[in-house]
């Protein structure tokens, strides 16, 4: 049977913070700026991937600057955010759990502000019931943790329930990642607790709940996290951070090349208020700035066929940014991603003709500015055939749409799938950039070239559309078969 789906979480952001607020950092901890958003605005949005969407928020120290930060954040809109008061902020933080009992119905998940982690946690977690008691996901990737000594650390049995767990631990297979999805059993746990000792920690409910065997773990596998608490571990979680912004459908120049370029530039930005679209512009007019730039070229001005390559190839690598920014700082829209395929075709396109008018220009020929404008006029014809079908389908990247099938590829769909890679924008926008060093004939080539993979996309494009038309048109008849 499957775990009841839980949208809603609990956030510890009480604390003083004394490790890692001074001079140099005054702000309370929970504001503290990792990859361009505040620590607690960055659990939210990353717990709202997994859909928890109620957010109980436990403060005490500078409780009232937090709750300033937050207010009227359009980036928080359709979240329910609840304010829990710790004043004894300077307890335990089992304490500051116990604020939170009021305003919880039911199973919840429990966050800690200054922890930046991986938002598949949070799935894995919704597949876990707390069965009246708790499930922490925990870390077994014990070299991988950045900062052992502070770590809570972990001892499970054979069946993943939880023996012991603390700081102070010298033997242990698991860390604390600061995530639980937790049952109100806990609230009991830890008032009995504080009723005893007038203190408490999370680690003494979740020790309680241990002995009684409702103490479980989930691991993380792959997944990532990072406790901040003092500068270094800002350092490390924005590594953890920008490490996760490679996609997997990078290729080779993508992941050595124009992802350093890009993310070195988003480093740069992502404190400020520069959004994706942002980028998107930017990137666009400097891809414009490329074909202005190679129409100026002459006899007496070949450098400026390389700096037009330059520019084009700089272009390639900003449009990076856009879905980095994106990712980062959860900006993602429908907008955005139209804006981004649209300006990514007009670079290219508007580039293409202008090599071949150029060409012509310093080779008198004709032909040149010929193949540059059937290049620029069968893309777009292309492109716009690609809009439809992206808008019929509510998408709005060229990726999404499916060129080939394994099951009917023909043989010219194989052939053109072995050099896919050639035509992904990465590639050929380095290859055009090193030819623009070579000359005016390395162009020629590149310029033919270019002209054949546009005839190639349509001609695929084509195909695919006949083959969808011919299971339409099958589907009728069968129908009357049957």
């Amino acid at each position: 049977m499957s775990a009841q789906h839980i949208d809603q979480a609990v956030i510890l952001a009480a604390g003083k913070g004394t490790r890692i607020r001074g001079e140099a950092q005054p702000l309370p901890k929970p504001l503290v700026r990792v990859g361009g958003l505040t620590l607690l605005k960055r659990a939210m949005l990353t717990a709202r991937k997994a859909g928890i969407t109620r957010f109980v928020v436990v403060v005490g120290c500078d409780g009232d600057q937090v709750r300033a930060e937050l207010k009227g954040d359009a980036d928080l809109d359709g979240l329910e955010i609840v304010w829990a008061e710790n004043p004894d902020y300077h307890l335990g933080n089992g304490v500051s759990v116990l604020k939170a009992a009021p305003y919880v119905e039911g199973e919840f998940f429990l966050l800690m502000a200054d922890h930046v982690v991986d938002a598949s946690i949070y799935r894995t977690l919704q597949d876990e019931p707390a069965r009246g008691g708790l499930v922490l996901a925990v870390d077994r990737k014990l070299d991988t943790i950045f900062d052992m000594d502070d770590a809570t650390k972990v001892v499970t049995d054979v069946q993943e329930r939880i023996v012991r767990i603390g700081k102070q631990l010298d033997a242990f297979d698991a860390v604390d990642t600061g995530v639980f999805r937790c049952d109100p059993a806990l609230f009991d746990e830890l008032e009995q607790v504080y009723a005893d000792r007038g203190d408490t920690s999370l680690s003494d409910g979740v020790q309680r709940l241990a002995a009684r065997k409702l103490a479980r773990t989930a691991d993380i596998g792959g997944a990532w996290w990072q406790d901040v608490d003092t500068p270094d571990t800002i350092g490390h979680a924005e590594k953890l951070l920008f490490d996760s912004l490679t996609k997997p459908t990078d290729g080779f120049v993508s992941r050595h090349i124009n992802r350093r370029f890009s993310k070195a530039v988003t480093r740069r930005v992502m404190n400020t208020g520069m959004v994706p679209n942002h980028m998107t512009a930017f990137a666009l007019l400097v891809g414009l700035a490329a074909a202005a730039v190679t129409l100026l070229a002459g006899p007496e001005s070949l450098w400026l066929l390389a700096l037009g390559g330059v520019l084009y190839q700089t272009s390639s690598m900003l449009d990076g940014c856009d879905g980095e920014i994106a990712r980062l700082k959860f900006k993602h829209s429908d907008v955005g991603q139209w804006f981004d395929t649209v300006s990514d075709d007009i670079i290219n396109l508007c580039y293409q003709l202008a090599l071949g008018i150029t060409l012509y220009r310093l080779s008198g020929d004709a032909m040149w500015w010929q193949i540059g404008l059937a290049t620029f006029v069968l893309g777009w014809m292309t492109c716009i055939s690609l809009y439809r079908k992206l808008l019929a389908s509510g998408q709005g990247t060229h990726l999404a749409i499916q060129f080939t099938n394994a099951e009917d590829q023909s043989w010219f769909q194989r052939f053109c799938a072995r050099f896919e890679f050639l035509a992904k924008r990465e590639t050929y926008s380095l290859v055009l950039m090193v030819l623009t060093f070579l000359g005016p004939a390395a162009l020629k080539v590149a310029l033919v070239a270019s002209f054949i993979t546009v005839c190639i996309v349509a001609v695929q494009w084509t195909i695919v559309q006949l083959r969808e038309q011919d299971r339409r048109s099958d589907r009728p008849a069968r129908s009357a078969e049957g």
